[in-house]
């Protein structure tokens, strides 16, 4: 080290050397740990797909809603050859402005007439969680639930399929609660998540039956547009398609392709609807009512106002003698 000079250090005048200081460098930034003990995160974008993998599937098999399902109607007079399947759609239970006298007299003629079933196309309860739609309520939602389940339990196998339309969806859409549990409960057929594949056998046949709460293609010129296309790009195969939501009633029949279709839009019980006046879709909706006819022998079906298709199955029975 080199000799940079001295210094006394007490009184008899001795010295002591003074030496250059050694060189110290700098301790490099990147080498100083700020934050010694902070947690480390690991990303592994293959772990996290495998996990959220793992986590649908298990989602899914807890699933109440199916795409496709097959019902056997049960043929309370087997040599009727006749099967009534009455189409149950937008019955809005619990509003004021539905028409529940209607909606009980097509249960009713569920309960009375021979090889018949239920075919729900969704909005079955109104639960209005939704603008003015909260003050049309006659029952509060949870009440018009348990309403439901009621229907469900005393109806037990001949409620067919339920479609999940868009006003029980407003439960999932506010608290995550999925409406297809208030069916579980009690019910015993099928429950479709919005749209579905009914296989329906009545006795040795089985028809495609489309269902569906909604559709893109609504035309109020040609109601059965929205049929046309949910068969088109959805159901090519199925032979008849019913189609609810807009609270429109008719049916029809096309030949596609060597192959008769039917194409039904099923009415509502809700038949003083202020949101469809105010909002200029409809005067009012048209009341529920069309039934579908099956052969059990043969294949053929066909579509009627549901008193002239009691009517059709109570006089068949006579001639079948019951």
């Amino acid at each position: 080290m080199k000799e940079i000079g001295s210094f006394i250090i007490n009184a008899r005048g001795d010295e002591r050397s003074v030496f250059e200081p050694r060189f110290t460098p700098e301790t490099p930034q990147d080498n100083i740990i700020a934050f010694p003990d902070k947690k480390e995160v690991v990303i592994d974008w293959r772990r996290n797909f495998d996990k959220i993998t793992e986590m649908s599937k298990l989602i899914e098999d807890a699933e109440i809603c199916q795409d496709e399902g097959t019902y056997n109607m049960k043929l309370d007079y087997p040599k009727l050859p006749w099967g009534i399947a009455f189409n149950f759609s937008d019955a809005h239970i619990g509003a004021l402005g539905s028409d529940h006298e209607r909606t009980k007299e097509i249960l009713d003629y569920v309960t009375t007439t021979p090889n018949s079933c239920l075919v729900d196309t969704g909005d079955t309860f109104d639960n209005g969680l939704f603008g003015s739609l909260h003050y049309e309520q006659a029952l509060p939602p949870y009440m018009q639930q348990f309403t439901l389940e009621d229907i469900i339990r005393e109806f037990g196998d001949k409620y067919a399929a339920c479609v999940i339309g868009n006003h029980p969806e407003w439960i999932f859409q506010s608290a995550g609660v999925k409406p297809e549990f208030t069916f579980a409960k009690e019910m015993k057929g099928i429950v479709f998540p919005g749209m579905g594949m009914l296989n329906l056998k009545v006795g040795e046949q089985e028809y495609k039956w489309a269902l569906a709460h909604t559709y893109w293609g609504k035309s109020k010129i040609n109601i059965f547009n929205v049929c046309i296309r949910l068969r088109e790009k959805e159901y090519p195969d199925a032979e008849i398609i019913t189609i609810g939501h807009e609270h429109i009633w008719g049916y029809i029949k096309e030949m596609v392709a060597g192959t008769e279709r039917m194409y039904i839009r099923p009415g509502t019980s809700k038949t003083k609807d202020r949101w469809a006046r105010i909002h200029g879709i409809a005067k009012k909706g048209q009341a529920m009512g069309v039934a579908a006819l099956f052969r059990s022998d043969r294949h053929y079906f066909d579509a009627m106002p549901i008193e002239e298709g009691v009517e059709f199955m109570h006089e068949q029975a006579k001639l079948a003698g019951y």
